[in-house]
């Protein structure tokens, strides 16, 4: 279907900032009018860029400047200052895929803006900028021969040069070798890791916010009913209410462990959790009781910024301190969560500390160093402390521009990278996609780990996006799902729900077929091949559960070839004699060029 350099993915050779969507502005190449504005047409390789001055624009509430210098053309547009002001630009170029560039100058800050393209609302965020500088606003389709694109004030307060259309190629994805952080993951979270990553680039599993607080079924009756029955494949929830300091006040966190755990054993789906992590210690605690407003932050608003004022810096330079001591805790309490996890073998889409970069949350307000000192500690306890080998880590970002990559704790503590978009129902989110992609491409999957509102499959096939799963969040907004746009979704054909998943190790009352590396639930001459293209490299071929690709998981897949209906097959199972691994190695050696006896 369809979730690198940036000249591979826009097919423009043209200068680019490192981990930034920021480039120097190129001169125009020769100036014709096209519609009902000016034009200015670039030849740039083997792509046409198409640019579009802000000034011949029809202005709602904004107005036309050339005070400040560097602009394109004749001017710049400025003044969105109230929600009404916009700017709108009807063009005049051939149909086809493009790039949507826009000109501009944010100088007091980063700032959001608003965009509708032909109908497809969205929105995006101006890096802060001095100087004119450009962001892309996603990727968009021209029929007809024409486009109108419109900029709407968002959080306002900067300027607008000019829109700059730019043929488009999707790149291919690059394939994600199935190597977890931990080398001592324990067999579910491999497999689990396997499945990911063979399904990355041609399907997108199903997830669901579960409002775990409410101890509602999952999923919720109201989606079940628009759905037609359909359940998605991952069951995505949250240890909030496991928070200490939440405890203290009475919080239930209604088993939400066993819950999941018993879902997960019952259905064979995936599980994800993530942590509204209530701060240590510190609560504001506003006592507004049931009057609390968008303002206040009684206790339960504890994992906000504005709801506490621990000292995360403090604690985490001070290890011998007793907030840096109440850090620990809160830590081993969840961690005691994960550890029951384990034990039943399920493993774990672990999503902490999330959307830090945005600064609305506690372990992302004292910046990115602090942040990743925090993430480091938790990845540390949780994994060499607890043990805990069934967790796949999953880093969260709310944005893929401005110093994202600042915040990226690193490849030996992340296997997973998570985007939260919240956007209009009509947009794609290519924008963000590629933004992401420009940074990850052939090294970490990327999924759409929250949103507002569901991914429409149709779009993700035109753009080649590819998430490797989506999670709608709960409440309102599956209130807001339509039965006719849920139904869409997960009935795609590239779409997978819960009984569209292969038998995986965890699922109670099933046999699982350990040798069956594609994941079609029969064991042929296609899993012979993962296995040979794994051995010695990845865990990818691994039937055994001891951790590596080997002869011994060659004979698993010998025992069970042909079979559609065989139980797991463990390494006691596994005839270990040496000279019984130099048959194997006598009867695939031929093949095997990499196969060493």
């Amino acid at each position: 279907m369809h979730k690198t350099t940036v000249q591979a993915m826009t097919n423009v050779d043209q200068p680019r900032i490192a981990a930034s969507r920021r480039v120097s502005l190129s001169t125009a190449a020769g100036v014709f009018l096209a519609g009902l504005v000016q034009v200015a047409l670039f030849q740039l390789g083997s792509a046409q860029t198409y640019r579009f001055e802000a000034e011949n624009g029809q202005l709602f509430g904004t107005q036309l400047s050339n005070s400040f210098p560097g602009y394109s053309g004749t001017g710049y547009v400025t003044g969105f200052d109230i929600s009404t002001d916009y700017l709108q630009l009807q063009s005049s170029l051939p149909d086809g895929l493009y790039e949507l560039w826009i000109g501009y100058r944010s100088q007091y800050g980063e700032k959001g803006y608003d965009f509708n393209v032909d109908g497809e609302s969205g929105s995006g965020k101006f890096d802060q900028s001095l100087t004119f500088a450009e962001d892309r606003a996603g990727v968009f389709s021209v029929t007809g021969g024409s486009s109108q694109a419109s900029i709407y004030k968002g959080w306002g307060y900067y300027d607008v040069d000019y829109l700059e259309y730019r043929t488009f190629t999707p790149p291919a994805l690059s394939p994600i070798a199935p190597v977890l952080s931990n080398p001592q993951a324990d067999y579910p979270t491999q497999v689990l890791m396997n499945y990911l990553t063979s399904l990355y680039g041609n399907k997108t599993l199903s997830g669901q916010q579960h409002e775990a607080s409410k101890n509602h079924a999952f999923p919720v009756q109201s989606y079940l009913d628009k759905s037609g029955g359909m359940i998605p494949a991952m069951r995505v929830s949250d240890f909030i209410d496991y928070s200490p300091s939440r405890i203290l006040y009475g919080a239930n966190p209604n088993n939400e462990s066993e819950q999941s755990i018993a879902w997960a054993q019952q259905t064979g789906g995936i599980v994800s959790m993530s942590w509204h992590w209530n701060a240590p210690d510190d609560l504001v605690d506003d006592q507004c009781g049931s009057q609390c407003g968008p303002n206040d932050y009684p206790w339960w608003r504890g994992f906000y910024t504005n709801g506490t004022t621990f000292d995360l810096p403090g604690a985490l330079a001070n290890p011998g301190g007793a907030d840096y001591q109440k850090l620990i805790g809160d830590i081993d309490a969840i961690a005691a969560q994960l550890q029951k996890y384990e034990v039943a073998g399920v493993p774990v889409i672990w999503r902490p500390l999330h959307e830090a970069q945005g600064g609305w949350f506690w372990w992302g307000a004292h910046g990115p160093d602090t942040f990743k000192q925090l993430w480091t500690l938790m990845h540390d306890r949780m994994t060499d402390f607890h043990g805990l080998d069934n967790l796949i880590w999953e880093f969260t970002s709310s944005a893929a521009e401005g110093n994202h990559l600042d915040w990226y704790p690193g490849d030996d503590v992340v296997d997973l990278i998570g985007l939260d978009i919240y956007t209009d129902p009509s947009a794609s989110m290519s924008g963000q996609w590629y933004d992401i992609l420009e940074h990850y491409n052939g090294n970490k999957m990327v999924a759409l780990s929250e949103t507002g509102t569901l991914p429409n499959p149709e779009l993700m096939d035109q753009w080649s996006i590819d998430w490797s799963y989506f999670s709608p969040w709960n409440g309102d907004f599956v209130d807001d799902m339509t039965a006719t746009d849920l139904q869409a979704t997960l009935g795609h054909e590239d779409i997978l729900i819960l009984d569209e998943l292969p038998v995986l190790p965890w699922k109670n009352n099933a046999q699982f077929l350990s040798a069956d590396f594609n994941f079609n639930e029969s064991v042929g001459a296609e899993d012979f091949a993962h296995w040979q293209a794994a051995f010695g490299a990845t865990g990818a071929g691994d039937a055994t559960g001891d951790g590596v690709s080997d002869g011994f998981d060659f004979l698993a897949w010998q025992q069970q070839f042909g079979s559609d209906n065989l139980p797991l097959t463990g390494a006691a199972a596994v005839p270990e004699p040496a000279s019984l691994l130099l048959l194997v190695c006598a009867m695939v050696a031929g093949s095997l060029r990499a196969f060493r006896c």
